[in-house]
């Protein structure tokens, strides 16, 4: 009896360590991959463009129009990798401004200014930009000449971190704020033979880890061209998630201060490779490349999806239906179009992508049929395609719309042909309609995440 005891109690204990282990299983993080880089495949999904529509990623809209005045000027000219939305900011920049405005709209302060005092600026870097610590309640900023700038979130001027080199005495990009007073930069491989390409730095400009490149390029000379650059880091939840554009690896970097691959785009032919990066004509070099991501649309991510974009530079494949360009363009003399198989005629869209990291499964997805925009058709209030820049810590995903588009494309001849599932939020966009200018200041859309 006391043997059948003890054999029934040790049975349950199993059975508990089972059912412990089988949990601790399902809580693993939807974008962990044990069994090395997911494959996000591009090359697959080559003209399987598909119909996606915003209802099946977010739940609502919230519009936001930015406050128009003389001193907070923004027009077509903004960095759309530089929008940074907050529970209670709202952040903008471009080469020669960055403003803050409240999370209603109203405008803050300007954040620095061109000049060369304390503060100041020549310009802010395209290949850094601005990102934020929201603990501390500082943006950062990369500027020309070379450095950091830190403020508080209401513009004032805090501290200049000066940027460390390498050895071509050249200064890094793709800087972003790990935690702490830790940041991560690349080190952009113009020479070829580079030891490292990410490294983390702290507030003192010292280099405290480097990352070791493995891709030797032999060149005959420098290579000083930006497809060796980065791309801007993204976050999502407490991870940094980087990439090179002349790589098709997407690394994150973990808490304890390593890299670690954890996507990879599958081009096949299309792939920007060793040998193509050793031409020292980029250009030629670039021909016949799909470019991952394409300028202006930076790869974005959120809890469960990543956002992408690219670009086939002379390269045939079918690719989505666009927009006709109501101004035409006209070549100058002796030049010719970068990509010869589309024209105006033939208007096409540059392909998105979105990439499932639950179901590993990638997409491509088709223009919206009304207005041939790119984007994920939306839906839900009848307004124009959303596509997100940016991804917030309340998973919230941001979109900037500008405001002479949002006038010239919302008519009703337009909402005749839409589906329309949340006839309240249509009637608010209405509204926005009403007291909308053509000449106002962009409108930032808000989209909740299911």
């Amino acid at each position: 009896m006391k043997n059948r005891r003890m054999m029934k109690k040790f049975l349950m204990n199993i059975q508990i360590c089972l059912i412990i282990f089988f949990l601790s299983g399902c809580r693993q993080s939807s974008v962990d991959n044990t069994d090395g880089p997911a494959v996000i495949d591009f090359l697959q999904q080559i003209g399987n463009y598909q119909k996606t529509y915003l209802s099946e990623f977010v739940t609502d809209l919230e519009y936001i129009p930015l406050e128009t005045g003389d001193n907070c000027l923004i027009g077509d000219g903004v960095h759309k990798e530089n929008i940074i939305v907050t529970k209670s900011h709202i952040f903008i920049a471009a080469d020669k401004y960055c403003y803050a405005f409240g999370r209603d709209g109203k405008f803050i302060t300007e954040i620095g200014r061109v000049g060369q005092g304390p503060g100041e600026y020549t310009i802010i870097s395209a290949t850094c930009g601005i990102f934020i610590d929201e603990k501390k309640q500082s943006l950062y900023m990369g500027i020309l000449p070379f450095a950091v700038l830190e403020y508080s979130w209401d513009g004032v001027f805090r501290r200049s971190i000066k940027l460390p080199t390498n050895m071509l005495e050249h200064h890094p990009n793709g800087i972003f704020f790990v935690r702490d007073s830790l940041f991560i930069g690349h080190n952009p491989n113009y020479s070829g033979n580079e030891e490292y390409h990410y490294f983390l730095f702290d507030t003192s400009g010292q280099i405290v880890k480097t990352f070791d490149n493995h891709i030797k390029i032999e060149r005959s000379a420098i290579s000083w061209n930006s497809y060796e650059h980065s791309i801007k880091p993204f976050r999502i939840s407490d991870r940094i998630y980087v990439k090179e554009k002349s790589n098709d690896t997407i690394h994150y970097l973990n808490e304890k201060n390593e890299l670690i691959p954890q996507f990879v785009f599958n081009l096949g032919k299309y792939a920007y490779t060793k040998e193509r990066r050793a031409n020292s004509d980029v250009f030629e070099a670039l021909k016949g490349v799909i470019e991952l991501p394409f300028f202006p649309r930076p790869i974005s991510g959120a809890s469960n999806y990543i956002f992408f974009s690219a670009f086939p530079n002379n390269v045939n494949i079918p690719l989505p239906k666009g927009r006709a360009n109501k101004r035409k363009l006209e070549l100058p003399p002796g030049a010719v179009p970068i990509n010869p198989h589309y024209g105006p005629d033939n208007p096409v869209a540059i392909p998105l992508g979105i990439y499932d990291t639950v179901n590993k499964t990638t997409r491509l997805l088709d223009t919206d049929p009304v207005s041939r925009m790119t984007g994920l058709i939306n839906d839900l209030d009848g307004g124009l395609p959303f596509w997100p820049f940016y991804c917030n810590s309340d998973n919230e995903l941001i979109d900037i719309q500008q405001a002479h588009i949002i006038k010239e494309y919302l008519t009703e001849e337009y909402f005749v042909n839409r589906e329309i599932k949340n006839p309240k939020a249509h009637q608010k966009l209405r509204e926005l309609l009403k007291t909308l200018k053509d000449d106002d200041n962009p409108v930032i859309v808000v989209a909740k995440l299911k």
